[in-house]
């Protein structure tokens, strides 16, 4: 139990350094996130009629459950413009405290329970390399079902799909090179 705790603090620090490394050194998520042109214009329409934090998108879903209202739908998603906004109304401070602790704990959280797999698994039993790469098969996993799946069903952009399950792949096997030094066969 101590070496799977100590792994996912390892593990939650190595992914903790490695997100803040993809995000503020790496060009990684750069050139996929853009600006949007007239911003001042746009934020001024959205606060005028976006009050609750929430995520938007358009065209909005069809309010009645009949045949026209979901025809009327259809087209407007076939004519486009279609998107999606995660809106909050308040402002916060860009590099809060609080959100780095809870990231850190998401992330070790996350090593722990990727620790206790791989002390489940054959993997285990061989070679560091090969407990290394059972990690990173892991962000291999973790991205199938949430960015390449919202890539399919929201329509995210190809390029920050991309980014996003590179940052997830190359943060698991680099989280492992530290979870695979603690979890080792003799458990």
């Amino acid at each position: 139990m101590k070496r799977l705790i100590l792994a996912g603090i390892i593990g939650g620090v190595i992914l903790w350094i490695w997100g803040l490394i993809s995000w503020t050194v790496i060009p990684l998520y750069t050139p996929t996130m853009r600006n949007i042109p007239n911003e001042d214009v746009v934020v001024e329409t959205l606060s005028e009629y976006l009050s609750i934090k929430s995520i938007y998108i358009f065209p909005g879903l069809p309010k009645e459950d009949d045949q026209y209202s979901r025809d009327r739908w259809a087209e407007k998603y076939k004519r486009g413009p279609i998107g999606m906004i995660i809106y909050n109304p308040v402002g916060a401070d860009p590099m809060m405290l609080g959100q780095f602790l809870i990231g850190f704990i998401i992330f070790a959280i996350a090593s722990y329970i990727a620790a206790w797999f791989l002390s489940r698994s054959t993997a285990a039993m061989t070679s560091y390399l090969s407990r290394v790469t059972y990690c990173g098969m892991l962000g291999i996993f973790i991205s199938l079902p949430t960015h390449l799946s919202a890539w399919n069903w929201m329509g995210y952009p190809f390029d920050f799909t991309t980014a996003m399950v590179a940052d997830v792949v190359f943060g698991w096997i680099f989280a492992g090179l530290g979870i695979a030094g603690v979890v080792k066969s003799s458990q």
